[in-house]
């Protein structure tokens, strides 16, 4: 399936799903709401059916994708925020996610997101001390 093919199926895919959704809901949201829906879909979207298609299309010399690289490393630092949240006996005994002797900082994660663009998959990272970072898994094999 080529690029363009794939935009289409997309496309299709998101007002597919956008005309599931009752009027009463959609009606409630403001045109800008609306916008920002149709875009949140169509991002969903495209990450489920690019490892689908990819997934089926036998001509892939290569089945992992950076979304399956960057899904990876986003799982990593929920499971390490979700560990140092869980240790000590109470909240000022936990350490943080991120800490750094050497600066001497140190930060929890406040959001992390996925999004895949044309050229791989980023993650954004927010921390608690209003550091935002933008990580990004490129493919460097055919």
């Amino acid at each position: 399936m080529n690029d363009d093919q794939f935009d289409a199926l997309v496309d299709d895919a998101t007002h597919a799903v956008n005309d599931l959704i009752p009027d009463t809901v959609l009606d409630g949201l403001r045109d800008s709401e609306r916008s920002d829906l149709l875009f949140q879909i169509n991002d969903a979207l495209t990450l489920i059916l690019r490892e689908v298609i990819d997934r089926t299309d036998s001509g892939s010399d290569n089945p992992t994708r950076s979304s399956t690289i960057a899904a990876l490393i986003s799982e990593l630092l929920e499971t390490h925020a979700q560990k140092c949240d869980e240790g000590g006996d109470c909240a000022n005994d936990r350490p943080r996610h991120v800490i750094s002797e050497v600066y001497g900082t140190s930060a929890n994660i406040d959001s992390l997101a996925i999004c895949e663009i044309e050229m791989g998959t980023q993650i954004y990272l927010v921390l608690d001390d209003h550091s935002a970072f933008r990580i990004a898994v490129e493919a460097v094999s055919p």
